[in-house]
């Protein structure tokens, strides 16, 4: 199972509150949830195949314990839709806080093992805690 990451309103808050550029409530249990898949970001801040931007992001707000496993995670390439750095013929989960309609559109192919969880931390700020409880951890 490929696992597919988001960082900006993902894991990381980016509505403009008190919370901006905060961590998730969670975030050091789902990393830590992370380590039985093979995981790869699907972030802006990674489009190119350079993890660096990916990685000096979420080492900023996570503690030195998990550095190893944020370089663990391996980039992905793709220009207009994060669709384009997908493995359809793997099974995977992505997790993500925006998908856009031609995303929605290119993920209407999958199948029961290839699944897009949209992460809403605005109005559900314990939303990694219940995905690392019911989905990565059943």
């Amino acid at each position: 199972m490929k696992i597919y990451l988001d960082i900006d309103g993902t894991m990381i808050h980016e509505d403009l509150s008190d919370m901006y550029c905060k961590p998730a409530v969670g975030l050091e249990d789902f990393i830590v949830a992370l380590r039985p898949y093979d995981t790869y970001w699907l972030t802006t801040h990674c489009t190119t195949g350079d993890p660096t931007n990916a990685r000096r992001i979420m080492k900023a707000v996570l503690p030195e314990e998990l550095h190893a496993d944020i370089d663990r995670i391996k980039p992905t390439v793709w220009q207009d839709l994060k669709t384009q750095g997908i493995d359809f013929d793997s099974d995977f989960i992505w997790f993500d806080n925006d998908i856009y309609a031609g995303e929605w559109e290119k993920l209407k192919q999958c199948n029961d093992n290839q699944t897009v969880i949209e992460v809403d931390l605005r109005t559900n700020p314990e939303h990694l805690i219940e995905i690392t409880r019911d989905i990565l951890r059943p």
